[in-house]
């Protein structure tokens, strides 16, 4: 009988260290978000100097945001050089719902930004001062940095166009 009881408390002890292992690995796969203020679309700039990139809008509460997402990582998972910055508008109050959401998603290496101030407004009219909070919001930047905005869910047949034109290479 004692056996029998050892055995259960180290069957019980393994099956909690895997618990805490399987936690700490779903744990390991959030990224910090970036804090993104008016000013962070100067310094995106900067360190894409020369290079194309994609900036897409996007919140937790905005369905077709979701379908966004979904276009944009199939296009970063063909042409993984093409940065791609996504920024949730969501407060900062929802950083941890946004992190876990971003976490399930299969984004690779899509860089993940969130607004840092509750007073979105000064952060849209820092990107677009057109930018009246509609979402889901791109933004095609080509490498001398001229943006074309797009409101709305990207069209698959247009934004791959766009990436063959600005993965061109310049000669």
């Amino acid at each position: 009988m004692i056996s029998l009881a050892r055995k259960f408390i180290g069957l019980f002890a393994a099956l909690c260290c895997l618990a805490l292992l399987g936690i700490s690995a779903s744990a390991a796969t959030v990224r910090e978000l970036k804090p993104f203020t008016a000013a962070s679309l100067g310094a995106i700039k900067q360190a894409q100097q020369n290079k194309p990139f994609i900036l897409a809008f996007w919140s937790l509460h905005c369905a077709p945001c979701k379908e966004d997402m979904a276009i944009l990582a199939a296009v970063h998972a063909k042409h993984p050089k093409l940065a791609i910055i996504l920024v949730a508008t969501d407060k900062p109050d929802d950083h941890a719902a946004v992190s876990r959401f971003l976490a399930e998603q299969k984004l690779g290496r899509i860089e993940q930004w969130a607004f840092a101030d509750s007073f979105e407004e000064r952060i849209r009219f820092a990107v677009d001062k057109e930018w009246h909070g509609e979402l889901p919001r791109s933004y095609l930047f080509d490498s001398g940095h001229r943006a074309e905005a797009h409101s709305g869910v990207l069209d698959q047949k247009a934004l791959d166009a766009w990436v063959a034109r600005a993965m061109k290479p310049r000669g």
